[in-house]
């Protein structure tokens, strides 16, 4: 019995030493891990704010190991979800956001012999590359998950950032393939109903036109400010003469405007009324790059139907600004190839 006694005594002063040395062990983590992500931060934002989104990029929600279950609500103050795995089950749960700048989420996990608690946060910094991600997640681990950390030798920080550093290329890789999308409608017969516009005429190479474009533009829309004159409809570029063999292009950027202007003889514009005109047009959705497949396409359908050119000078109509487009796919441009009417 005194040896029972012993050993009793003996298994109580490690237990008790054990507790005492655990405790005293800081177990706090702070994981952060960083990534500039070439996307603007409203694109990346609208993944990370609303848990619909993270099977796109989230290795944990795509791990087959992984059963994660959306809440009826996913996105802003109180938007969440559940998972479970083969320790056990947790939840995400958002707790603050800032549009376009960060957010903040309670993330707690439970098993069969612990439970922790932690706050998962993204912040996105624009920088001029891009957007600057940085995932963080902070919390303390109690007694049970210290003893556990050190009986099976687990460390957070090695099992955490790789999966952060996996989980932010992902984030990237997806956008960029999203940002290149484009679509390229079938060309059609339209008729074009006119109007006035406010113009500026430069000559320049292919490769120059979207930045003297984009300075045209500013010229017209600061004078239209001043004058207080408004918008009648969308930014255009109408191509006088162009040569994509030799990269020369001559155009004018316009601002359709509601009525004749007649601007002072040292104003930066002039003024000029498109006539009505029948046209085909092509609609390209997404970014400016894929312009020529778009225009040649609307030219096949021209010799396919036997049109010949009008004398009017072909047009873009810009129907996005891009300024307040985050995701360039999104930009829509429509394009009308002038034609003479059929006999």
């Amino acid at each position: 019995m005194k040896v029972l006694k012993y050993l009793f005594l003996f298994l109580l002063v490690i237990f008790i030493g054990a507790a005492v040395y655990f405790s005293l062990q800081d177990g706090t983590y702070y994981i952060t891990e960083k990534k500039t992500i070439k996307a603007p931060p409203e694109l990346i934002y609208e993944e990370i704010s609303d848990f619909k989104n993270w099977n796109h990029w989230n290795p944990w929600t795509n791990s087959t190991d992984v059963t994660n279950t959306l809440g009826e609500i996913t996105t802003g103050i109180n938007g969440n979800y559940s998972f479970k795995d083969e320790y056990g089950n947790g939840s995400m749960t958002i707790t603050s956001l800032e549009p376009n700048k960060s957010i903040e989420s309670k993330m707690e996990y439970h098993t069969s012999i612990s439970d922790s608690k932690s706050v998962v946060t993204m912040t996105l910094n624009p920088v001029p590359e891009g957007t600057e991600v940085v995932w963080n997640i902070k919390g303390e681990d109690g007694l049970k998950n210290k003893v556990m950390n050190f009986i099976f030798g687990l460390d957070l920080e090695e099992e955490i950032r790789p999966m952060y550093k996996k989980g932010l290329n992902n984030i990237e890789e997806y956008l960029l393939i999203e940002m290149k999308k484009y679509e390229i409608s079938n060309p059609g017969l339209v008729d074009y109903g006119g109007g006035y516009i406010l113009y500026k005429t430069t000559s320049t190479t292919m490769d120059q036109f979207s930045d003297e474009m984009a300075v045209m533009l500013q010229d017209i829309m600061k004078y239209m400010t001043e004058e207080k004159i408004s918008m009648y409809g969308m930014p255009m570029s109408i191509y006088e003469k162009f040569d994509y063999n030799n990269n020369s292009v001559i155009f004018s950027a316009a601002v359709p405007v509601r009525d004749r202007v007649i601007p002072a003889s040292d104003a930066p514009v002039l003024c000029t009324y498109i006539e009505p005109t029948r046209a085909v047009k092509v609609t390209l959705k997404g970014t400016y790059d894929h312009l020529q497949e778009a225009w040649e396409k609307g030219q096949l359908f021209m010799a396919q139907q036997g049109y010949i050119s009008g004398l009017q000078a072909p047009f873009e109509i810009y129907k996005t600004d891009p300024a307040l487009t985050p995701n360039p796919a999104d930009n829509v441009t429509e394009i009308y190839l002038p034609v003479l009417e059929n006999d």
